[in-house]
């Protein structure tokens, strides 16, 4: 009997709290816990960068970048709900994504070593302000957290709340992440329906290893303040969804010097360029399929110039592969969370086919956030 007090004493611990009720909770600035998928740790913690820091950036690229796209919070507690509180920008909805992903949360456990989705943040329809339990009912071990921030708003303030008498811990300052992706709206994530379905997140969590996101929607065309920016930012690898916004001419006159300008900060650094994602609005628009072919011909030939003289560039064809049934598309352009799945599943197999990359993402593991 003795000995089994102690296995009881545990199992109660160990009992979900039914019906735990969200109010008198304790809430913590989401900002004083950890911060992952920042690219650059300077500048505000719920901005991706300090926009500040470019001033040839244009109107709607500093929106973009002032927004926390890919970011997320780490955190561990034991308790039963959490709930969050947060202010955002009041803008105009995206019609081709659900208000989730735009302005909600979106949060994970890990669960035997692997994120498992657990429940997220519903934003108010309008307004600035929102609150929403985003799980309840959990038994009060201690679990490791990730929540994503939103995807198209700009963020000004999150708070997390637990029952008063539960623990809640940072896993330590904001962490490095050895990848990072830059690109268009397909890496900004348009068309999800949740923060956590934009490629690079899935990505993140098929490889292992953080990667920041650099996405602003449909403004990624290889000007040199994207350049500058890549040459501010510290990481192992870098992913670049750069052939999805620039015409055909664009590409031959901006990729060459775009790559040149990153490799006087990176010399070596791997960068691995993505062939654009398959449009549907081609499949019957001839005129709209000429530029497409266009613009892929274009991203072939340049691409080739580099690589010629350059070990440590890699091109990815396809890449931003959605499939060949031609059923992921939301708009005609931006794939749906399955189109995500499968570009994120496309670029996880061609990194670990390639001995070079894979020695990176291998070596990331070994950096734990929270122990």
């Amino acid at each position: 009997m003795n000995k089994l007090i102690p296995l009881l004493i545990i199992a109660a611990f160990c009992l979900p709290t039914w019906g735990v009720s969200t109010k008198n909770l304790k809430y913590v600035d989401a900002s004083t816990l950890t911060m992952v998928n920042k690219p650059q740790k300077d500048g505000p913690r719920l901005r991706r960068i300090d926009t500040d820091k470019y001033p040839d950036l244009t109107s709607r690229v500093r929106h973009y970048l002032n927004m926390p796209t890919g970011m997320a919070v780490k955190f561990r507690t034991n308790s039963p709900v959490i709930r969050a509180k947060w202010t955002t920008l009041d803008t105009l909805r995206h019609t081709n994504m659900a208000s989730i992903s735009e302005k909600g949360l979106d949060l994970y456990i890990k669960k035997d070593g692997k994120w498992l989705w657990a429940g997220f943040g519903n934003p108010k329809f309008r307004g600035t302000k929102h609150e929403s339990t985003m799980i309840n009912d959990m038994d009060t071990t201690m679990k490791e957290c990730l929540v994503y921030l939103p995807t198209f708003m700009q963020l000004n303030s999150l708070e997390i709340g637990v029952t008063p008498d539960s623990k809640i811990e940072s896993c330590g300052e904001i962490k490095r992440a050895p990848v990072v992706a830059m690109g268009s709206s397909y890496t900004h994530g348009s068309g999800t329906s949740r923060a956590g379905m934009a490629w690079p997140a899935q990505l993140s969590r098929l490889l292992g290893v953080d990667i920041a996101n650099y996405g602003t929607s449909g403004q990624q065309k290889m000007e040199q303040f994207f350049a500058d920016i890549i040459c501010d930012t510290d990481a192992d690898m870098f992913i670049f969804d750069c052939f999805s916004n620039p015409s055909p001419e664009e590409i031959h006159d901006r990729f060459v010097p775009f790559v040149k300008k990153i490799r006087t900060k990176h010399p070596k650094t791997p960068l691995v360029f993505l062939e654009t994602v398959d449009r549907e609005w081609k499949n019957f628009d001839l005129k709209k399929r000429k530029f497409e072919n266009d613009k892929e011909q274009a991203a072939r030939e340049e691409i080739a110039k580099v690589m010629k003289n350059d070990p440590n560039i890699y091109f990815f064809e396809p890449g931003l592969y959605t499939g060949s049934d031609h059923e992921t598309s939301v708009d005609g352009t931006h794939p749906g969370d399955m189109g995500y799945q499968r570009a994120a599943i496309n670029i996880a197999e061609k990194i670990n086919a390639t001995p070079a990359l894979k020695k990176i993402i291998d070596a990331a593991k070994t950096a734990k956030c929270c122990k």
